[in-house]
């Protein structure tokens, strides 16, 4: 007897009935899965006129049916027989470690409405909520597939979406689309528990792109940002650009500094809003504590009063084309800040993450080759001094002869050989040009009793 599964389940067939007439496909008439009897009926019909007609159930839709006490029957319907069996394995998966979820709410449930319901709860408490609620109303706006039910939401509709969408953007602007459906797709799993049984982005084919920037800001160019901030109508953009160089931190970072965050005692200024979510201080250079001053003595509670949008139009509308630099972003202000520490050989990688702010010190590995040189000054004192190299030389032959005016004289392109060396090559020719005298082999001749 066979073990008895722990989910009684089962899986029933729901496609529709066809009758099918030999040699007369004009005959084939199709009937809704209810309506077996009037399929039965039209085939004994076709008998009774002597055709040789067949009816057989077709295979697009099977229905799951998972029933377990406590928890409420659920109807999965799948297009395929090898569909609802996975859909079972899981279900059975998920329950053996007291997983409940009800996949029926997913058939009844849009995309479209997960979203609204993540953008109005959720995004609104995160630190990117204009971003994020502004990717969300685009997505729901343009895109035709929000508005399937999550059950049926699959993997080709994101596909199509990531094919059409390049063809208007970026790589890197259609991963950030999809890894903002994918949280909400997530979400919605974890917290409401509404999913479905496969996830559309199961076997998904991303775009490749290499998004990182390598923009250095020489010090000529350095000059010509700093003089067109300052012509500019907004008096905090070249302070703003000032303590990026300085202090290496983000803008949102820069933006959201006050008066009580900065410790001219200390030399340093604490960073209570971060990136990766955890606070840091940052040292001040002279510089920088020169600038904060200036800004603290205005009496405003913020240190830099203007926001990101204001920051955004003056330093690419008006500051850059001022310039005359091309390719200037103003995150690239903290690559060339952290790039001068690493060029200056007098921080480790350590160091450099406490002032970055980088959680992982693998983000910065793009700025060992920065170090190489001091590195390699710091090999030499392991190595130790030594002589200056001089290579032997070699033997130059050319046909099967040696090289040069005579046969026993070294390739002259070998300068400065030691004598012993020279001597010894000389030994070894003579030999050599015995043996290349013939090439036929002679046997020894038998000897006669």
């Amino acid at each position: 007897m066979s073990k008895q599964s722990p989910l009684p389940s089962n899986i029933r067939n729901r496609s529709p009935w066809r009758v099918q007439v030999r040699s007369a496909p004009s005959l084939d008439r199709q009937f809704r899965y209810g309506s077996k009897p009037d399929a039965e009926a039209y085939l004994q019909g076709m008998l009774d006129q002597g055709r040789r007609a067949k009816l057989v159930q077709l295979e697009s839709a099977f229905e799951l049916r998972v029933r377990r006490q406590g928890i409420k029957t659920q109807f999965l319907t799948f297009d395929t027989l090898k569909e609802a069996e996975q859909a079972r394995l899981k279900l059975e998966s998920d329950l053996s470690v007291s997983i409940v979820r009800d996949y029926a709410i997913a058939a009844h449930t849009t995309l479209r409405e997960l979203m609204v319901r993540y953008r109005d709860e959720v995004a609104p408490h995160h630190k990117g909520a204009a971003i994020e609620v502004g990717r969300l109303n685009r997505i729901m706006r343009d895109e035709a597939f929000v508005d399937k039910k999550l059950a049926a939401l699959c993997t080709e509709d994101l596909q199509d979406f990531i094919e059409d969408r390049l063809t208007e953007v970026m790589p890197a602007t259609v991963d950030r689309d999809l890894d903002q459906i994918s949280q909400v797709i997530n979400y919605a799993d974890n917290v409401w528990k509404i999913a479905a049984v496969e996830s559309p982005f199961k076997g998904l084919q991303r775009p490749k792109y290499f998004n990182e920037r390598s923009r250095r800001l020489s010090k000529d160019e350095e000059k010509k940002l700093l003089h067109a901030a300052r012509q500019d109508e907004n008096p905090y953009v070249e302070p703003a650009i000032i303590l990026a160089l300085e202090t290496a931190m983000r803008r949102g970072e820069l933006l959201a500094l006050t008066a009580d965050d900065v410790d001219f005692e200390r030399r340093q200024i604490h960073v209570r809003e971060s990136k990766n979510g955890r606070s840091r201080v940052v040292p001040m250079t002279k510089r920088a504590m020169s600038v904060a001053r200036s800004l603290i003595a205005e009496g405003n509670q913020k240190l830099l009063n203007l926001t990101a949008n204001a920051l955004k139009l003056a330093f690419f509308r008006r500051v850059i084309p001022a310039s005359g630099l091309e390719d200037l972003h103003f995150h690239d202000l903290r690559h060339e800040a952290i790039s001068r520490l690493a060029e200056s050989g007098r921080f480790q990688l350590v160091e450099l993450q406490a002032i970055s702010g980088h959680r992982d010190t693998r983000m910065l590995l793009r700025y060992v080759h920065l170090l190489s040189g001091n590195l390699a000054e710091k090999m030499d004192l392991v190595s130790g001094d030594h002589e200056t190299y001089v290579h032997r030389g070699r033997v130059r032959r050319r046909g099967g002869k040696t090289s040069g005016a005579a046969a026993g004289r070294i390739d002259a392109q070998a300068p400065d050989i030691p004598s012993h060396v020279a001597s010894a090559v000389a030994l070894m020719i003579p030999e050599q040009r015995a043996q290349q005298r013939s090439n036929v082999i002679a046997f020894r001749s038998r000897r006669v009793a």
